[in-house]
């Protein structure tokens, strides 16, 4: 759901703004707002914590992170500490800086020997009769290269990897010949690999080589820098003044939202925070004589304030939440709007686990979830988790385990095809109407009447498909004869759907008479009506691919069967295993891309325009 916002003020003496900022900026979520006028300027003063911020940083990399308990330490102290230790760090002895120059340059030689390891040959320069040289030309030279150079039977240009601007490789020629080759290569504009004089490694070899060096010559480097910062304090101690720093620049930086009076006596920090949270810190900082707090004007379910628009801040619980990652692919909500996670998150999950039904699978994509989850994407590997208990629920309900069948619960897709299809076409036209009544909702609280009633997502619309439908199963299902009040029941709604526009500006009191042409108006008319029909058709024959799919994935295992049972032996198991992999593989992600596309353009379309600004807290809780 959408929170509540409320713009809120914090007003007091200049002398006080740094106990506004860690008292109460810290604790709460609050998106600050650059706020100036007349009477009030942008506060300007430049950050006193930038240089040393970038001393701490550089040390955090070296010193692990302060410890879970310990006591707190002054601005000072942390600065002064922070500043000490850099000191320490310029005056290190000259192993360190060796060890420091020796670690560049051999990270500049992997860099280019990268671009060498398919050449199977050593790196020696003592080759009797041969003379080579490793580097690189451009796309260009080399084509020049291929033109005028490649016949000649005195030269041999290696290509090791080619990229989209350079090809990188050796060059071959006789001793007595290497004046010429070396100048011809020299128009090219070959660049020699800057790589060792002399060694009996091939460049696969010597990369692996280099590569141990640097791990140990990092150790050799953290070794040498706690030594030399042991001089000055301990590892913990350091790491606490780095944690205090950064907390300082981050503290300080917030002051830029600030509006400062003219005469640099009074500051106001405004912004937006949650109702909940806005009403915490108006109890909170009540008593408190530093600070004036101020709550401007009422919420507004609209999304209209007094200063601007509000951002849209989503409070869902937890399983629902991580569906937030699809929501703001499509666009987060305007503030007043419905945030359509929680729909998006049931129908996702129903429509994810209908067409990919199967115990096994759904297990496999759960386990593999919970990996993604704690490892790569929290939010994707939580949707994973959750459409793979649902898949593993509906293969309960469909009777199949990795593709072997049992006794189904519900029915087995691929035995009643049919009644598998009806069902689909009839839960699309389900969740069809509830977008229509989702969009009439929003079109209540907005105040938009012509909207609600007229529209094609409106009341009109809904009774319009409503009658359709109805039709649809008197006279296919039931029997019964096409009859003109029948007709009429559909056609009447529809005709207030097609006059939208001038029946909304007749209930806003506007002039009816279109400013086109009658002609023309008549024209678009046709076409959108058409265009509409068109819409109601397809939007619910697309809900047959839930069925489609639950079908085509048992069809799928069920070849996949066959073809294990007619092998012997290993092969059985070989043709099972990579069978169903195969299946989860592709099934998987056609069926997460088709119900994803449900969501958004059959149901998404009818209710839901986004547009949203993300709520974007200024300065993080600590």
């Amino acid at each position: 759901m959408v929170a509540k916002m409320k713009y809120i003020s914090i007003t007091g003496h200049i002398g006080s703004m740094n106990h506004v900022v860690s008292r109460y900026l810290s604790r709460y979520d609050i998106q600050l707002e650059q706020a100036s006028s007349e009477l009030m300027k942008p506060f300007t003063t430049l950050n006193p914590y930038a240089q040393t911020l970038r001393k701490a940083e550089m040390f955090a990399g070296m010193v692990d992170g302060p410890p879970a308990i310990y006591v707190p330490m002054t601005a000072a102290a942390a600065v002064n500490l922070v500043e000490e230790a850099a000191a320490a760090y310029e005056r290190r002895d000259e192993r360190l800086k060796e060890a420091e120059v020796r670690l560049f340059e051999v990270r500049k030689q992997i860099e280019v020997l990268r671009n060498f390891t398919s050449l199977d040959m050593e790196l020696s320069n003592n080759l009797e009769f041969i003379h080579c040289r490793l580097g690189r030309l451009t796309a260009a030279q080399f084509r020049r290269y291929e033109r005028f150079l490649q016949d000649d039977e005195k030269i041999l240009f290696i290509p090791a990897k080619r990229e989209k601007d350079f090809v990188h490789g050796a060059y071959f020629t006789p001793v007595s010949h290497r004046d010429e080759a070396d100048a011809a290569f020299a128009s090219l504009e070959f660049l020699p690999a800057d790589l060792p004089a002399k060694t009996a490694k091939t460049p696969a070899a010597l990369l692996h080589h280099l590569r141990l060096e640097v791990l140990q010559t990092e150790k050799d480097i953290t070794e040498l820098t706690h030594n030399t910062l042991g001089g000055v304090c301990g590892k913990e101690k350091l790491a606490i003044a780095c944690a205090k720093v950064k907390n300082l620049y981050a503290a300080f930086d917030v002051k830029k939202y600030a509006a400062i009076s003219r005469g640099r006596r009074v500051f106001t920090f405004s912004g937006w925070m949650s109702q909940n949270d806005a009403d915490s810190l108006a109890s909170e900082i009540s008593g408190d004589d530093l600070a004036l707090f101020t709550c401007y004007g009422k919420d507004s379910e609209s999304g209209e304030a007094d200063q601007s628009r509000p951002p849209t801040l989503l409070k869902n619980l937890p399983i629902i939440r991580q569906f937030e990652f699809f929501t703001r692919l499509y666009g987060l909500p305007d503030y007043g709007e419905i945030d359509p996670t929680p729909l998006l998150a049931v129908t996702y999950t129903l429509l994810f686990g209908l067409m990919f039904g199967d115990i096994g699978h759904g297990m496999v994509l759960a386990l593999l979830g919970i990996l993604v989850q704690r490892r790569w994407h929290p939010d994707l590997g939580g949707i994973m988790t959750v459409v793979g208990a649902s898949a593993a629920f509906f293969g309960v309900l469909y009777g199949s385990i990795f593709g072997f069948e049992f006794r189904p619960l519900w029915m087995r897709p691929q035995a009643d095809i049919m009644s598998t299809i009806v069902f689909a076409a009839a839960l699309g036209a389900g969740l069809i109407t509830l977008s229509m009544l989702l969009n009439m909702y929003n079109a209540f609280r907005r105040g938009r009447i012509g909207e609600l009633l007229f529209s094609a997502n409106g009341v009109a619309g809904l009774m319009f498909y409503g009658a359709a439908l109805w039709i649809l199963v008197r006279v296919l299902v039931q029997g019964h004869p096409l009859t003109l009040p029948v007709v009429l029941l559909a056609v009447l709604p529809l005709i207030f759907v097609s006059f939208k526009h001038p029946l909304e500006n007749l209930l806003a009191g506007h002039r009816i008479r279109p400013k086109e042409s009658i002609g023309q108006f008549i024209f678009n008319t046709i076409i959108e009506t058409f265009e509409t029909l068109l819409t109601y058709a397809t939007n619910t024959i697309s809900f047959v691919r839930v069925g489609a799919f639950a079908v085509s994935h048992a069809g799928m295992m069920h070849v996949v069967l066959q073809l294990s049972r007619g092998a012997a032996g290993a092969q059985n198991i070989l043709i099972l295993v990579f069978g169903n992999v195969l299946v989860m593989g592709i099934e998987g992600l056609l069926v997460g891309i088709q119900v994803l596309r449900l969501d958004f353009y059959e149901i998404f379309s009818r209710f839901y325009k986004g547009g949203g600004r993300a709520f974007e807290e200024t300065y993080s809780k600590r």
